[in-house]
């Protein structure tokens, strides 16, 4: 099958999570894909998260809203159109060619918005088929009345080395290292450790470059803060293979989106995750993520989850299980059996 994406791509943002997810496990199945997304120079090199692959075809712009190149679009063959977060893309300049594209493929949107929005924008085009990937945004079926839900793939298990992980790193080889993620609107909750764990415990704070978090000229020795640019595949992984624990404390954004991608990245990676009790972005998770309501209850959780090995090992297992279930290769299996069914249909 031949398969064509407009999305972001190797950027730190849903849709560039969503989509390389699914085009990785397309190619590997053994479809075409190409996948068309915006210029580099619309955001800073620090911004990306990995190196273009020859599928990726960079033709419009977000910046401003006002370009697309046309021609990668609309001189190539596909059978499959989709179209993921259309928020975010040159809605304007996109509806000059769609019948044309519509005219030559089958056409899908994913839709990454937490509501339905009240600008017609969104309503202009008309699509072969309607997805979402989280259950709150059943409210899509009242305008898209065979909308369909599949659910958001998660990025394999894998399992690394932590003290090779740590050497790479330059980090501590005899300390628990509790990880807390401070990049893509995630803060810094826990600033302090506990006395029962401040002997032997890092407090490791990746926040992005040039940004401080802190107002401290000297850090405690538990404490180490890094500067990072967006973190490659790579580079995310390692810091989860090093770490005995990771705090993703997220609960508001500046963005319309219903869950967050990160916790679909890190949940296969056999590192504990801590969230917060009261975000709606972790909703679909139970079981597979260890959940704290304040910083008393985290204090507490953190000491029980790092000395009790059993029950890190259950929510490790937890993790593994929705992690399969909900693996990329199952999750793509699912679209091209839709894509199948959409092609027959019309």
């Amino acid at each position: 099958m031949k398969i064509a994406v407009m999305s972001s791509y190797h950027i730190d943002d849903g849709a560039s999570v969503h989509s390389e997810a699914l085009v990785n496990a397309w190619i590997k199945m053994g479809h075409k894909v190409l996948v068309y997304s915006f210029m580099k120079s619309d955001f800073k090199e620090e911004s990306f998260t990995g190196d273009d692959e020859r599928h990726v075809i960079r033709c419009f712009s977000v910046k401003d809203k006002k370009f697309i190149d046309p021609r990668p679009i609309l001189t190539t063959d596909f059978d499959i159109f989709i179209v993921e977060n259309l928020r975010l893309l040159p809605i304007d300049e996109l509806a000059k060619i769609f019948t044309l594209i519509r005219n030559r493929s089958r056409t899908i949107h994913i839709v990454h918005e937490s509501s339905l929005p009240d600008e017609t924008w969104f309503y202009q085009f008309l699509w072969d088929k309607v997805i979402y990937f989280d259950k709150r945004q059943v409210f899509l079926e009242s305008v898209y009345p065979d909308a369909e839900y599949i659910p958001f793939p998660c990025i394999p298990v894998r399992k690394g080395n932590k003290e090779e992980s740590r050497k790479r790193l330059d980090l501590p080889l005899n300390k628990n290292i509790i990880f807390t993620f401070c990049q893509r609107e995630y803060l810094p909750f826990l600033k302090d450790l506990p006395k029962e764990l401040s002997d032997n415990t890092i407090l490791l704070f990746v926040t992005p470059l040039n940004k401080e978090l802190f107002k401290m000229k000297t850090y405690p020795p538990w404490m180490i803060v890094r500067q990072e640019k967006a973190l490659s595949k790579e580079r995310f992984d390692d810091y989860l293979f090093a770490s005995d624990a990771a705090i993703f404390h997220k609960t508001q954004s500046r963005y319309h989106r219903v869950v967050s991608s990160v916790i679909f990245q890190v949940i296969g990676s056999t590192c504990p995750i801590f969230v917060p009790k009261q975000s709606e972005f972790f909703q679909p998770l139970k079981d597979e993520v260890i959940y704290y309501e304040d910083k008393e209850e985290l204090n507490k959780k953190l000491i029980e989850y790092l000395e009790d090995e059993e029950k890190r090992g259950k929510v490790i297992e937890s993790a593994e299980v929705f992690t399969r279930m909900n693996s990329a290769e199952r999750i793509a299996n699912i679209y091209i059996e839709l894509f199948t069914r959409i092609l027959k249909e019309r």
